[in-house]
């Protein structure tokens, strides 16, 4: 499965799982996806230009300060039609302005009152090093690095 497929299938989906280290315990939870173009149309654009996998979270969060100790995760996304794709790889805090200003809507002060630039908006990268899919609708199932 190369990049492109895998961000096909991202791409459909509204929500996306990741997974962080708490220390030894992994914690899971769901995320809105920014490149979804019903979730985000204002980013459709940046995301047919750029094949990064972006979130925007609170900076206070606990999963910032776990991602801080360990960059290692885990994304799972799933459809409709019972298939599910797992991505295992790094994952960053971005932090260089011209990333943030792209992402950035004014929409999204209902989340973050102070800003992009308040010290509560964060940017995260995920950055897939393998990937495990399951097919809902011929059964298969694949796993390898991502191309």
């Amino acid at each position: 499965m190369n990049k492109a497929e895998i961000l096909n299938f991202i791409d459909a989906q509204a929500i996306l799982i990741l997974t962080t280290m708490n220390g030894m315990q992994p914690e899971t939870r769901a995320l809105i996806n920014i490149r979804n173009a019903g979730i985000a149309p204002h980013l459709a654009p940046y995301f047919k230009n750029n094949d990064r996998i972006l979130f925007i979270t609170n900076t206070h969060t606990d999963k910032i300060k776990q991602i801080r100790a360990n960059h290692r995760g885990a994304l799972y996304a799933y459809s409709n039609s019972f298939s599910g794709l797992l991505l295992t790889g790094k994952i960053t805090e971005v932090t260089d302005a011209e990333t943030i200003d792209a992402l950035w809507d004014d929409s999204w002060k209902m989340y973050y009152p102070d800003g992009k630039n308040g010290g509560d908006f964060s940017v995260l990268e995920f950055v897939p090093e393998n990937f495990k899919s399951y097919s809902g609708e011929d059964f298969s199932k694949q796993a390898g690095a991502v191309e």
